[in-house]
């Protein structure tokens, strides 16, 4: 049977027939032979209780679950555990916050789904406002021993206060300020963001809508977007307290927050 027979036989290619048959010619046989180099320094019920281990305590430094390992009989180099992880697909990333719930916030949260369980959500407009500090991050720099490297610092960094909106149809407009919000910019906010991005995606139906934001006093003042034009009948849902992770307008700007570094 020739090397090409034997090629369409097994399904494989005729180079591997090759090596194979002259491995078989040289050694007699055809086991694999063991590869050079180190052996692996960890077994893989050592892998399982390393990611076991991260998994329970994820807040541990490297140093700490490498020290925890020892208590078990299990020395293992900080270098070598990073590795583990890598292969376990485990990095170290900077967790996300979570406001603290009361039993009452709880409750409240409750309530409030239970009276918003029908709503028509296609025709709710969501709106809520974030600030962006304009900061630049250099932790670590490459540089010769001793020799010194200076990073120009600002005592008092830029901020900007962004207000956005957003329903089924898409992104509204964003509107950008550095003063203090208070009911007469947020108005203003309503009449130039708000309102228009309505009529963009309503048309005919811009009329009649729903507006959910938070209860913040700016917008649940008398100056709102319902008294912003005289032709609306908007009706304003109130989100519960303790809300920020409720707003996906937050959840987008922290997501924007933590994803791009601003240099100023």
């Amino acid at each position: 049977m020739s090397n090409a027979d034997i090629s369409r036989y097994l399904q494989i290619d005729e180079s591997t027939v090759r090596l194979w048959l002259k491995r078989y010619e040289t050694t007699g046989d055809v086991e694999v032979i063991q590869k050079s180099g180190r052996k692996r320094s960890t077994t893989e019920k050592q892998d399982t209780i390393i990611q076991s281990m991260v998994a329970q305590r994820p807040t541990e430094s490297v140093g700490q679950i490498a020290y925890r390992l020892s208590k078990k009989r299990i020395k293992i180099s900080e270098t070598t555990l990073r590795r583990r992880f890598e292969e376990a697909g485990v990095q170290s990333m900077k967790p996300t916050s979570k406001p603290l719930l009361t039993n009452d916030h709880i409750k409240k949260r409750l309530q409030w789904a239970i009276k918003h369980k029908d709503v028509d959500w296609n025709q709710t407009v969501f709106t809520d406002e974030s600030s962006f500090h304009m900061k630049q991050v250099i932790r670590r720099v490459w540089k010769k021993r001793g020799e010194k490297y200076y990073v120009s610092t600002i005592k008092h960094l830029a901020k900007v206060h962004v207000w956005g909106c957003f329903s089924k149809n898409g992104f509204g407009k964003l509107v950008l300020f550095r003063r203090t919000l208070n009911s007469k910019l947020m108005w203003k906010i309503y009449q130039n963001g708000l309102l228009p991005s309505v009529k963009k995606w309503l048309g005919d139906n811009s009329n009649h809508w729903k507006l959910l934001e938070d209860n913040d006093p700016k917008h649940t003042s008398k100056t709102n977007a319902t008294s912003s034009d005289p032709g609306t009948t908007a009706i304003t849902m109130q989100l519960t307290i303790c809300s920020t992770d409720q707003s996906v307008v937050q959840v987008i700007a922290l997501a924007i927050e933590e994803t791009f570094t601003y240099f100023y």
